[in-house]
């Protein structure tokens, strides 16, 4: 009886957490970049979250790649809100899947990270493709 009782309890929290089409961010507003803008291909109706353990000022250096900065391209372009200076580095994707980054990572190497993952997501490839095609 007692392993029915925590079953039940288990599978009721992993019911709960799972159906959340939200993700849930601890930040605070001075250290959040949110947009209101969400991609036409997202279903979830969110945006992906980035965590980071850096600044806003160390976003704003240019991503050369493309001429702007790592802010502009991962919050305009690949639909993510940015928190700074937070406790880690991670991507957490419109369905709530989270990866972890390590955490002495450059701004750079933040966005090269996210931009390698979001482009082989299903629905990040194709915000990829259209914007890749925005800059030619």
């Amino acid at each position: 009886m007692k392993y029915v009782i925590i079953t039940i309890f288990f599978s009721t929290i992993l019911v709960f957490n799972s159906c959340s089409e939200k993700v849930m961010v601890n930040c605070s507003d001075n250290n959040y970049m949110s947009k209101k803008n969400i991609s036409s291909e997202n279903y979830y109706q969110n945006r992906r979250e980035l965590k980071t353990t850096l600044s806003k000022s160390d976003f704003d250096l240019s991503y050369d790649k493309f001429g702007i900065s790592c802010s502009e391209l991962l919050g305009d372009h690949l639909y993510c809100n940015i928190c700074f200076n937070s406790d880690e580095n991670s991507l957490t994707s419109y369905d709530g899947r989270k990866f972890i980054f390590k955490k002495n990572l450059s701004s750079i190497e933040i966005t090269n990270e996210c931009v390698s993952l979001i482009s082989g997501m299903t629905m990040g490839s194709n915000e990829y493709y259209e914007f890749l095609k925005t800059q030619k």
